[in-house]
């Protein structure tokens, strides 16, 4: 049986990709889950020559998946510098 605190984190996220400027494109990124209901980002990423939509809208959650993980650690550093000050 899954965790239940777990299930709450799961995220559902989706992405698409539409074309910009030449050689660019903004990706939309819709995430939800149990706690969070929904969550929108639009992220510029290049449209490089020949790439598929679904190589950008790739490349675009791995740069989001990047980011949130520097957020996370930073998050982390400064609710241990919290803790640590009582």
């Amino acid at each position: 049986m899954p965790d239940r605190a777990n299930e709450q984190l799961r995220w559902v996220v989706t992405a698409r990709a539409r074309p910009g400027d030449p050689g660019e494109a903004v990706v939309s990124i819709l995430g939800r889950n149990a706690l969070i209901p929904e969550i929108n980002f639009d992220m510029a990423v290049d449209w490089h020559p020949g790439a598929e939509a679904a190589d950008v809208e790739g490349r675009a959650l791995v740069i989001l998946s990047m980011l949130f993980k520097e957020l996370a650690a930073e998050c982390e550093r400064a609710a241990g510098e919290r803790f640590n000050l009582g």
